[in-house]
């Protein structure tokens, strides 16, 4: 796989920047959009456990914004790389063309779009007072652990879709209700003690609890939470690669 994405490296490059360019072409706000989305849905959710239901968090805004934007990273890139392959329909068979620059473009093109919102994130934090340390040294990890997870997860789902259509309407409504289960806009003590397990079983929620231990609490992540995290995610990367490599020579009769 190293190979093949050293190989057409300058392709993956440009169908990277088509994308961010397609996704707000003819937009009038262009690329702030980036900066906009994440700071929208902070205002609403602040406004509706800060205000209405009174969450009682202090400094919501910037726990909140800590774990939503990996939690928008993973979100987009999954719905997108679905579908990714269906979509690339007039690539693949093709060649010269590895598919899998398909499935990956959507992963990266989102991953810039979170580096683009790490200076909001940081100004927040800033507005807010809230202290920053040497735990930031560990975010570069978080970003690789996530990247992991992510593409396994999308490597998995597009190959699947290739085969059940059905797969990429669903996947909406499956983010919508992992997005509730997972301690994005909650902290995880509000979680019934007998439910933390199954909670924690989800890596994504033990990334996104690591995320808010480094730009909320101004604390290194729990080692724990990290391992594992690390370990399911290299685990699903694999098992995504492999269900990928397994099927990626069929997709031609069936696109």
């Amino acid at each position: 796989m190293v190979q093949v994405l050293y190989r057409y490296r300058w392709l993956l490059y440009e169908l990277v920047v088509r994308d961010l360019v397609l996704r707000y072409r003819g937009s009038a706000l262009g690329f702030v959009w980036t900066l906009l989305n994440p700071l929208l849905f902070m205002l609403v959710y602040t406004l509706v456990f800060s205000v209405y239901l009174r969450i009682g968090i202090a400094h919501y805004a910037v726990f909140l914004i800590a774990g939503l934007i990996p939690w928008q990273w993973f979100a987009s890139s999954v719905q997108a790389g679905t579908s990714s392959i269906v979509d690339g329909r007039m690539f693949v068979g093709k060649t010269v063309f590895a598919p899998i620059i398909l499935v990956l473009v959507p992963v990266l093109s989102n991953l810039v779009n979170l580096l683009l919102s790490l200076p909001i994130l940081v100004t927040i934090v800033l507005i807010f007072h809230v202290p920053l340390g040497w735990s930031i040294l560990v975010l570069p990890l978080l970003l690789v652990i996530q990247f992991l997870l992510t593409s396994g997860v999308a490597m998995f789902l597009a190959t699947m879709n290739v085969f059940f259509r059905d797969l990429q309407q669903l996947i909406a409504v499956v983010l919508l209700l992992l997005f509730y289960l997972t301690p994005v806009i909650y902290p995880l003590s509000t979680v019934p003690e007998g439910f933390r397990p199954y909670v924690l079983g989800n890596p994504l929620a033990a990334l996104i609890l690591s995320y808010q231990d480094i730009f909320y609490a101004d604390s290194f992540p729990n080692w724990r939470h990290l391992l594992y995290a690390l370990l399911a995610s290299v685990a699903l990367f694999y098992a995504g690669l492999a269900v990928f490599e397994r099927y990626k020579d069929a997709f031609a009769d069936y696109v």
